[in-house]
């Protein structure tokens, strides 16, 4: 023999927590009108009955509006609708309350003399006015809130996606300027090749695993840029100067990664081209609140006038986004020489 058995809806966490939020509102709403009437000495049952009657269409009118009037019109700027139907909900509760307090206190309440009377009709629409102006400003509020957390998450996930785009520009970037120098070693049949590859190996793991996350330790990221130094003087031997110097303490400071390498790539890449070279200098200086990182180096003559490229265009737009207000970059080419600037102020501590 079947039977019949019916299974009650489930409930999100989520949602449990908002009904029991707006329950216990109501209830200290309920426990200060009953602290009032019991400290005033006017506490009675039918005095408590009133209470609750009136809690009761006040909870009414609350939530009409909370979950009806506000969607349906105020949400989508359907101002006089909302006026109208409002009003309508505040006249409709206030011409079916007075029937039901006459017939429950009408015996015990001397004053009662009719239903209906102005007096009480007025109050009744006051009180009503007052709840659905408390609700709409908390149900406004309470919207702009969540809509202001939703459009930050959106702004969050759309950052997240650029900055994935632009990192995937300067890993094939870093790897193919890489391989060309590996690719030069080979066909010489130097030697050095296998402690090239090896301090590839190094760089790919860097790039492939730690640069992934937002934030780097500032000595990984030097210690990244001496690999890359390494490889680029297995190509280059004794042909030019490179010199990496390094002022401050680096201890516990962290930085968006890739940075300052971009700089780096950027001088071997376009540096090394005269007859006259004048070599390669890098310095970092680092103190409590930023650090200034700077590559100098020649430029050839021929040069196209005008600071770009993929990888500088590249950290520009990594700087606007990670670090907005808190950088500084600035280019200059003097008589042969090109300069490059970047100043990064760390994160304040909270």
């Amino acid at each position: 023999m079947s039977t019949l058995s019916f299974a009650l809806p489930v409930i999100p966490l989520k949602k449990r927590y908002h009904i029991a939020f707006h329950v216990l509102c109501w209830l200290v709403v309920a426990a200060f009108f009953f602290y009032y009437l019991h400290s005033s000495g006017n506490l009675t049952f039918f005095r408590g009955l009133d209470v609750m009657i009136g809690l009761l269409f006040n909870i009414i009118i609350f939530y009409v509006n909370w979950y009806v009037l506000i969607p349906k019109f105020l949400a989508r700027n359907r101002i006089l609708q909302y006026i109208g139907y409002m009003l309508a909900t505040l006249l409709f509760i206030s011409l079916i309350r007075p029937p039901l307090d006459y017939f429950v206190f009408g015996d015990f309440n001397p004053n009662m003399q009719s239903v209906y009377s102005s007096e009480l009709l007025l109050q009744y629409l006051l009180g009503g006015l007052i709840n659905v102006f408390i609700s709409s400003a908390l149900k406004v509020t309470g919207n702009y809130i969540r809509n202001e957390s939703r459009n930050k998450e959106l702004e969050k996930q759309k950052l997240t996606a650029e900055l994935a785009y632009l990192k995937s520009q300067v890993n094939p970037h870093f790897l193919f300027n890489t391989l060309n120098n590996i690719y030069s070693l080979a066909y010489k049949q130097s030697p050095e090749t296998p402690d090239a590859i090896m301090k590839l190996s190094l760089l790919m793991r860097y790039m492939l695993y730690e640069s992934n996350d937002t934030l780097v330790s500032l000595q990984k990221e030097v210690e990244h840029i001496h690999n890359f130094i390494d490889l680029q003087k297995l190509r280059l031997r004794e042909q030019a100067s490179i010199k990496f110097d390094i002022q401050g303490d680096m201890t516990g400071k962290i930085i968006a990664p890739m940075m300052m390498m971009t700089l780096v790539e950027n001088a071997f890449k376009h540096g090394l081209v005269s007859k006259n070279e004048v070599g390669i200098s890098i310095n970092l200086v680092v103190n409590d609140k930023s650090l200034t990182f700077s590559t100098i180096n020649n430029t050839s003559s021929h040069k196209k006038k005008g600071f770009g490229g993929i990888g500088l265009e590249n950290l520009k737009q990594r700087l606007k986004m990670l670090y907005p207000n808190r950088h500084e970059l600035t280019f200059e080419e003097k008589e042969g020489i090109f300069y490059a600037t970047l100043k990064l102020y760390f994160q304040p501590k909270s």
